[in-house]
């Protein structure tokens, strides 16, 4: 009986050199399974490059996120791949997250209604902002104006209606012109929109705008609401109830009462951050002058109090002589009764002793505020305001800190105003006109733009001097509103030194037709080529359009060759009339 090799091989029975034998041959027949046949061989090369080249692909595509994602590439939004957003540390209400930070909106109102320079400072900029809340025509001047985009463009009928419309709809935030009406509906007039958008945005950065769509949402907006900034609230990445589209609420006393769409609110900071703790919410100026109108303050009150519940300046009272408890008791009872409170500020009160060797000294002790202490940090604190506010403090009526005296009676008080609107006014109709641009007349066609007009109101001298530099008479004349002038020197320039010239052209242009020096055959030759008088050809025209010469007298021949060398010694034309 024939035994197999993996018999023998695992046969303890089996001699050792039959199965170190079988073990080989076991071996043997291994290798020879594992080896492929020929005709398999390129089908294992195929799979083996192909694998190779996958890893490759694996190796050059590097991911372009961070190893941990962010909400937003983990649910595949389109958009901003990065954290806008901390969940973990802003104070999530639920549907909503406050203004991070122990100053809310409230707060920030509160003390602007409390400061008067604060007030100050913001009502002078609505003043001067409403100075361009109007259509300005005339092209000069402070207004608005809706105009295209591409300046090249050539403005049609059709653009000029459009604009016409466009300037109508937000002089009356919407297409309801009539004023009771828009009463009914809660819309305000583009004046008191844009100053309620204005005191909103410097005293919370906080600015909010309803947008109203009419019923059938593809005939365009209908109309603009100014919406409290205070009560605006801002939704997580989430939105509101899983609703994405809902970026923003309105919470009043806590309650959720209305909820935004990003068509339905324009909310954009006018100084916006990217601190994930933010979140969207501006920084108002307000937050960085905490404690600057707390110190405004604190002086106000010590000069306040100063009157009203001031018993007696910072020192010590002593009283010398035999006086009894009773005795003291009564006599700080007359002291603040005397002398306590505005109203017996001059009060004189009186003390009797007992004895001759009793008295009362009043030592005084400290250092006493004095007015030049109190004028100064007071000065220095409006200083610090207005400059966050980017304001001159000439245009609150307050005196500068930097100068020893008012800045109003320097020589350079125009420049400080023009740095003042350089600084705060400037960038302020900026952000609004942008809104405005972008958010409103961009959603009725992506050609036009919203532009205030007369920011830099051009002085009327300087204006006047470059108008003499380079227009003519009838330039100058046509721009005030006057009729032209039919005489050469309506096109003479207003220029004195360009006049010299012109008169020059002109002399020069004069002895083209009539030179003095050439008073023989050049000058008969083109009063016959004008006027016909002479020629082969002109015989016949001559008698029937200017009459026969030889019915005129001997007299009337002398007086028409005087005229004529008269004529030709100035160097005028002369033109000759048979009649």
């Amino acid at each position: 009986m024939n035994d197999t090799p993996s018999q023998v091989a695992f046969n303890e029975v089996a001699p050792q050199d039959e199965r170190y034998d079988a073990h080989a041959e076991l071996q043997k027949s291994a290798l020879s399974e594992l080896i492929p046949r020929p005709e398999i061989q390129p089908v294992i090369d195929y799979i083996l490059d192909d694998l190779a080249e996958q890893e490759m692909r694996k190796a050059l595509a590097k991911p372009n996120i961070i190893p941990f994602p962010s909400k937003a590439v983990k649910n595949k939004q389109p958009g901003m791949q990065s954290v806008y957003l901390d969940d973990m540390q802003v104070s999530v209400m639920g549907h909503y997250y406050d203004k991070p930070g122990v100053f809310s909106f409230d707060s920030m109102r509160a003390m602007v209604e409390q400061t008067p320079i604060l007030n100050s400072v913001i009502m002078t900029r609505i003043r001067q902002v409403q100075r361009f809340c109007r259509i300005q025509e005339s092209g000069r001047g402070p207004g608005f104006e809706i105009k295209l985009k591409d300046r090249e463009a050539e403005v049609t009928d059709t653009n000029r209606q459009s604009i016409q419309l466009m300037q109508d709809f937000m002089l009356n935030c919407g297409w309801e012109a009539k004023p009771r009406q828009r009463m009914r509906l809660k819309r305000d007039d583009f004046t008191s929109f844009v100053a309620k958008l204005t005191r909103d945005s410097l005293t919370m950065d906080s600015m909010a705008i309803e947008t109203e769509y009419k019923r059938d949402r593809k005939l365009g907006m209908d109309g603009l609401y100014a919406v409290d900034g205070s009560t605006i609230r801002l939704c997580t990445e989430d939105g509101y109830e899983g609703d994405d589209e809902i970026f923003a609420l309105q919470v009043v006393q806590g309650r959720i009462r209305t909820a935004y769409t990003y068509d339905d609110l324009i909310y954009v900071p006018r100084n916006p951050r990217t601190d994930v703790l933010t979140g969207g919410y501006g920084l108002a100026e307000t937050e960085l002058l905490i404690r600057v109108v707390t110190g405004f303050l604190n002086a106000m009150t010590y000069n306040q109090k100063y009157f009203d519940s001031n018993a007696i300046p910072k020192g010590l009272l002593h009283l010398s002589g035999n006086y009894s408890e009773k005795d003291l008791s009564a006599f700080k009872r007359y002291w603040n009764a005397m002398v306590k409170g505005v109203n017996n500020a001059w009060t004189l009160p009186v003390m009797v002793s007992k004895d001759q060797e009793s008295r009362a000294a009043f030592e005084r002790f400290g250092v006493d505020v004095d007015e030049m202490m109190f004028s100064k940090w007071m000065t220095f604190l409006a200083s610090i305001i207005c400059a966050i506010y980017g304001i001159s403090p000439d245009e609150i009526n307050f005196e500068s800190f930097s100068a020893s005296k008012s800045s109003l009676s320097g020589s350079d008080t125009s420049e400080k105003l023009a740095n003042s609107k350089d600084s705060g006014l400037r960038p302020l109709l900026t952000y609004l006109e942008n809104i405005f641009s972008d958010f409103i007349i961009q959603d009725f066609s992506e050609q036009y733009v919203f532009r205030w007009t007369g920011l830099d109101e051009e002085d009327e001298e300087k204006r006047h001097e470059i108008r003499k530099l380079v227009l003519k008479v009838n330039e100058i004349r046509a721009q005030e509103g006057y009729d032209k002038l039919n005489d050469k020197w309506g096109e003479a320039p207003v220029n004195p030194a360009l006049l010299g010239a012109w008169q020059s052209e002109q002399q020069q242009n004069d002895q083209d037709f009539g030179n003095p020096d050439e008073q023989g055959s050049n000058s008969d030759q083109e009063d016959q080529s004008d006027f016909g008088d002479a020629g082969e050809n002109q015989g016949d025209q001559q008698e029937a359009d200017y009459g026969d010469a030889g019915d005129n007298d001997d007299e009337t021949a002398i007086e028409s060759d005087d005229e004529e060398n008269l004529g030709k010694s100035f160097g005028l034309p002369v033109y000759t009339f048979e009649v």
